[in-house]
């Protein structure tokens, strides 16, 4: 079993740094209604697809490549009655063309191919529609024997400084790159905000032995992996 094989077992939602707190703050600062079409990739068990359907009643297309996240997402958005549409499918192969005004992605494109996944997402935005995503930085003085150990606990196929994130940013086109490091509000985070967990009924024991793993990995290198947030534009 591998780290996105634990959270699918487990059924993780908020996974990605700063969790579904980071994801408010993030939407808020867009302009969303209900006219607004937003692509929700690496959805994992739906938590953020749910948030946003549910606060702004917009059209939310919900995509994850792993079976077992797609089928928790489905019974989420069953559960709470969202009118979400949910697809399995790989993020850097998508045929939706110019159908999104906001794609969001939530650590998900260093698990990929960096430059295909950009590529598609730019394929799939309408003209000027806006990426959003959290990812991890790499801190440039990170030796190459540490990023070898990180990249293979967690499967990145990617580690990229904050000047590799723009340059590829930059060139698959997309336009008013803005990667920002959030600061967040100290108070204390809500019930709905925290992560949910929707075990499976097997393999539980080595799921949660891999997310003790990260937990201890991530205090480890805790200075040495930002997380920031990128808003570009087509």
């Amino acid at each position: 079993m591998n780290y996105l094989e634990s959270l699918a077992k487990l059924g993780v939602g908020g996974a990605h740094p700063g969790g579904l707190k980071l994801t408010k703050e993030i939407v808020a600062q867009q302009s969303i209604d209900h006219t607004t079409k937003l692509l929700d990739i690496g959805c994992g068990t739906g938590q953020t697809a749910a948030f946003i359907a549910n606060q702004y009643a917009c059209s939310v297309t919900a995509m994850d490549i792993h079976p077992i996240m797609v089928e928790k997402a489905k019974q989420r958005f069953l559960d709470g009655e969202v009118p979400i549409s949910v697809v399995q499918g790989n993020i850097e192969q998508m045929c939706w063309n110019e159908q999104f005004d906001i794609v969001l992605s939530e650590s998900v494109l260093a698990f990929t191919n960096i430059s295909k996944s950009l590529a598609s997402i730019r394929n799939v935005l309408k003209s000027n529609g806006c990426f959003l995503a959290v990812e991890i930085m790499v801190d440039e003085s990170v030796g190459e024997s540490d990023k070898h150990a990180i990249a293979s606990f967690y499967g990145f196929r990617h580690l990229l400084t904050e000047t590799e994130w723009r340059a590829k940013l930059s060139h698959s086109s997309f336009k008013q790159i803005n990667i920002e490091q959030p600061s967040l509000n100290p108070l204390p985070i809500t019930i709905d905000e925290a992560q949910d967990f929707h075990f499976s009924n097997s393999e539980i024991d080595e799921a949660l032995d891999i997310l003790h793993q990260h937990q201890a990995l991530t205090k480890r290198y805790k200075e040495k992996l930002p997380y920031a947030v990128f808003r570009c534009t087509k």
